[in-house]
């Protein structure tokens, strides 16, 4: 039997079908005392970095003024199918209440985040483009990964795999492309 397109691998399939088109990097203004850390070029130079394969089947990347509850720090979402969504953040430094969690903690220091304890809570300094690098390197590419996980799976509207499930796709995910990026820049 010979070779159709649908045995295809998705890597092959993604640059067969996307044939070179990039999704639409649309950008909101951002609230008073808030920026979008990432620009759109920002996000189109990563974007051709990683390839057809990691936004094969994303439409569009919204950059939008982020929620107005106060208890809540929202970063991106995915819209399926094909939407990523990064929030607006607040301007350097934040004062988040309470305490974080050690995983989060080393998401942001990985970043070159400041953090510090004050009272009732944590101060995090964001030194020149580690807010950018965040929300591209972790947010962004968090987010493509759950858009991986729903888009190969063929799910384009119903959820394809458990909310724990989708969650640690997308942590390896982001983790392995920042690799594979890493060594991609240092050959």
């Amino acid at each position: 039997m010979s070779r159709t397109f649908q045995t295809d691998p998705d890597r092959i399939r993604a640059v067969r079908r996307s044939a070179g088109r990039m999704p639409r990097i649309r950008a909101r203004t951002a609230r008073p005392g808030r920026a979008h850390p990432a620009s759109p070029a920002d996000i189109m130079r990563l974007l051709c970095d990683l390839g057809e394969f990691f936004h094969y089947g994303i439409e569009a990347i919204d950059l939008m003024p982020g929620h107005t509850e106060r208890a809540r720090l929202r970063l991106g979402a995915l819209k399926v199918p094909g939407r990523i969504v990064l929030y607006d953040q607040p301007l350097s430094p934040w004062l988040v209440p309470g305490q974080l969690n050690a995983c989060d903690e080393r998401r942001i220091r990985r970043h070159g985040a400041l953090v510090e304890p004050v009272l009732g809570g944590i101060r995090v300094e964001w030194p020149e483009d580690a807010l950018r690098d965040f929300m591209l390197f972790d947010v962004l590419l968090h987010e493509i990964g759950h858009h991986v996980l729903q888009h190969y799976a063929g799910k384009r509207t119903v959820r394809a795999a458990r909310t724990r499930d989708h969650e640690a796709f997308a942590i390896r995910f982001a983790a392995r492309s920042r690799r594979l990026r890493a060594r991609a820049k240092s050959a």
